[in-house]
């Protein structure tokens, strides 16, 4: 069973193989249709190259390694930095923008080539960097036409032809890099002069020849004006960065384009605009520290001064040079106590200041670390970290992502909430202080009244001592904690580094490898053919061949009837060694072997619809058998829709109606044929109602009595799939030859005649082909070599 299975397989193979090859003129078409499309592709696509460089990520510290080590102003848990942070800043619109605003990039010159595909539309165009033959000095002041191509053609007498032909053409301003109108259609022509300034209301240029410039043949010259938003829109569309592996801090940057001179400036320009943009931020954040330490010192100062003036006035005054050990005491500790109150009060102006600069919308919660100032609150430390590291993942998203992004909104709910949670953290340190404050004044009260006793003079000297003391020490703080910041600052360096300036991968194109693409274009070629004829193989659902019956069927398979010429009706008789004369004496030889046990003489021959060659069968099969020495009759009782009178020279005044219903004698109806053996019974005038006549039981004698005198009767009935009339006439057949049309009888018109074979109402029922071409079908191709005995 395995067996049948597979040969069954390789015979379909082939078959699909035969239909591949009868069809050999599709592929050839498309093949050729998908090499030129190719070649086109090939020649007209600009030449994309790849380029790389590399950068290394540093850890969190700012400064000098030894700077931090003295200094360690930041006693907080270091988080690292975040690869995929770092990745977003930089494939960022505004970090690309920034590179872009130190390149010049605003021109690009276009060339279309002296190519003879050029004769049909600009398909083969190239971009030159520094090769033009002239060079477009833009007056960045004026407005300018930007995004639309303009040709220009060099003419005699030191001048030039500018043309610009555009839709939605955009105004832009390069001052500020915005858009002043669009412009629904601009076309123009104009004729200016070389090297002198040009200006109106659409540009403001000069047109400088070049010094080198490339001398080759071309079609033409254009070039563009581009506005920022192309150039950073197109860089950032061929930009990939990547760490170079899993973990690495290390990131390669890749970037693809045409001009490797542009992409190389490009990608290094990028990487000198991060790192240098990550230092003016670390710079950024020391001098705000500065600023902030200065702005203390410069009120303590005025405060240090006046209280040491007070003091030494009053020592003056009262001539009081020392105080006694049990009021030193006192003061003593009332002078603490004032100190720890005035850290209380520093501490709650800084905590103040934070709330009021972020309640404000400044931007120092992002920047500025509370530490710095002395102040050291992990809690708020952390939560400061956390927005910060929170912000860069929102520059990170910004990159591709739009607002309405649910990531990107999901982060600015985070950013909200750390900074209410650090407002309400400086609101809970302000109150802390508060009651810190209001406890070192209920303990300074006591001690007040301690010195109650002492005398005035002692106990106001004491007090101006210990003011001074205290703003003395606060102010020496400060002024360590500046040098402090300032050493931070001077050691300031950026933790990023270039590891590899950017250069070309590989000399040879990325998009364009022309041995793939002929390749590519050569497989489509043939599976386009292939998949049209599978889809249409599919699509047909008419008969093909012997497996397609054997398939839907399960009657006996008889033969085919070969191809003809449709105007040799009597192909038996007129060319007995012609193919068809061939497959009708094979269809004889195979119907008497079968039928060679039972007497047969009744032969029915129907179809399922009109025109499958029926008559054109049951004509010539009783040709061939009265050729072969039997008396046979051939009855037309298809009494709708005559048609032997295309087959014989005949006449329908008489037949089968007449005999039926008027009773003329049977040797009245019978008519020769010319053909030896051979005669007709026509179907006579037609009826009103056929399908009565022949239900009459005289049509059961008409058959009994040609019996008698001849040795086969053929009935040529009418189609089962229009009319009933067989289904009447089938009782008195012996046996019947169903016929189908090669490529024209559809596969369900057989559902009526299974159904009665499978309900064994019909008996000795087989299969014909009819019109069979040889050369068009895999079953029967090897009879295509028998031509040599056909005539």
């Amino acid at each position: 069973m395995r067996r049948n299975n597979t040969k069954e397989h390789e015979i379909d193979l082939k078959s699909w193989f035969f239909k591949f090859r009868s069809k050999w003129y599709m592929f050839a078409i498309f093949s050729v249709l998908a090499l030129a499309a190719a070649y086109v592709y090939i020649k007209s696509s600009e030449r994309i190259y790849q380029y790389s460089a590399t950068l290394l990520l540093g850890d969190q510290h700012t400064g000098s390694k030894k700077a931090q080590e003295l200094l360690n102003l930041l006693e907080v848990q270091n988080k690292g930095i975040k690869v995929e942070d770092e990745i977003g800043l930089i494939t960022s619109t505004e970090m690309i923008r920034k590179a872009m605003l130190h390149l010049d990039f605003n021109v690009s010159y276009y060339k279309a080539t002296d190519h003879w595909l050029n004769k049909i539309a600009d398909l083969v165009v190239e971009e030159q960097y520094e090769t033009a033959p002239y060079v477009i000095k833009l007056d960045t002041s004026s407005a300018q036409l930007v995004d639309v191509p303009m040709e220009v053609r060099m003419l005699p007498d030191n001048k030039f032809e500018l043309k610009v032909k555009g839709k939605n053409v955009a105004r832009y301003n390069f001052r500020n890099h915005t858009i002043l109108e669009v412009l629904p259609e601009v076309e123009f022509t104009k004729v200016l002069p070389v090297g002198q300034p040009y200006k109106d209301k659409y540009m403001s240029f000069t047109l400088f020849p070049a010094k080198d410039a490339d001398i080759a043949p071309v079609k033409k010259h254009f070039f563009v004006v581009n506005s920022l938003d192309s150039q950073v829109g197109h860089q950032q569309a061929n930009l990939h960065v990547s760490p170079i592996e899993r973990e690495a801090r290390v990131l390669q940057l890749v970037s693809r384009g045409s001009i490797p001179e542009k992409e190389i400036l490009f990608l290094n320009t990028l990487m000198d605009t991060y790192v240098e943009n990550d230092l003016q931020e670390k710079n950024q954040n020391g001098r705000k520290t500065l600023e902030f330490i200065d702005k203390q010192l410069a009120d303590l100062s005025d405060s240090l001064r006046i209280s040491k003036q007070a003091l030494s006035s009053f020592r003056s005054a009262n001539r009081i040079a020392n105080i006694g050990v049990q009021s030193n005491i006192h003061y003593e500790k009332l002078s603490q106590l004032e100190i720890e109150k005035a850290r209380i009060t520093t501490d709650k102006i800084y905590y103040q200041n934070i709330l009021e600069q972020i309640q404000n919308g400044d931007g120092i919660a992002q920047s500025v670390s509370p530490t710095v100032a002395g102040i050291q609150n992990p809690n708020l430390n952390n939560l400061f970290l956390e927005l910060s590291e929170l912000n860069k993942q929102k520059a990170g998203y910004e990159v591709n992502a739009t607002q309405k992004n649910q990531l990107l909104q999901v982060l600015e709910g985070k950013i909200e909430s750390t900074k209410l949670a650090i407002v309400a953290n400086l609101k809970n340190l302000i109150r802390s202080a508060d009651i810190s404050q209001q406890d070192v004044q209920r303990r300074m009260n006591q001690i007040e009244s301690n010195l109650a006793r002492v005398p005035e003079n002692e106990r106001h000297l004491m007090d101006l001592q210990s003011q001074a003391d205290f703003i003395n020490k606060r102010y020496d703080f400060l002024l360590e904690k500046r040098a402090e910041a300032a050493i931070s600052l001077a050691t300031n360096t950026t933790d990023k580094k270039i590891v590899d300036h950017a250069a070309m991968v590989s000399a040879a194109p990325i998009n364009v490898k022309p041995k793939m693409i002929y390749m590519l274009a050569l497989l489509i070629g043939l599976a386009i053919p292939a998949g049209l004829i599978v889809l249409m193989s599919n699509v047909d659902n008419t008969i093909q061949g012997k497996n397609d019956l054997s398939a839907i069927t399960s009657i006996p398979f008889l033969g085919v009837v070969a191809h003809g010429s449709k105007s040799d009706k009597l192909a038996v008789v007129n060319n007995q060694r012609s193919a068809i004369a061939e497959s009708f004496r094979s269809i004889r030889i195979n119907l008497q072997y079968l039928l060679s046990e039972s007497s047969f003489k009744v032969v029915g021959v129907t179809s399922s619809i009109s025109g499958e060659g029926k008559t054109f069968c049951s004509v010539n099969l009783s040709s061939e058998l009265a050729l072969s020495g039997k008396r046979v009759v051939l009855i037309e009782s298809d009494m709708r829709k005559p048609t032997f009178g295309k087959y014989f020279d005949t006449h329908n005044a008489s037949g089968l109606s007449s005999y039926l219903m008027q009773g003329l004698p049977i040797e009245d109806v019978i008519q020769p044929t010319g053909i030896e053996n051979l005669d007709i019974i026509p179907c006579g005038p037609i009826p009103e109602n056929a399908i009565r006549l022949l239900e009459l039981p005289k049509m059961r004698e008409l058959l009994d009595k040609l019996k008698e005198h001849y040795d086969y009767v053929v009935v040529d009935t009418p189609p089962i799939g229009f009319v009933s009339e067989y289904f009447i006439l089938m009782k008195h057949m012996d046996t019947t030859l169903y016929v189908v049309k090669h490529k024209y009888t559809d596969k369900d018109m057989l559902g009526q005649i299974n159904e009665l074979y499978a309900a064994k109402r019909i008996k000795n029922i087989y299969m014909v082909i009819n019109d069979l071409d040889y050369s068009n079908t895999y079953e029967y191709g090897y009879k295509k070599k028998a031509s040599y005995y056909y005539v």
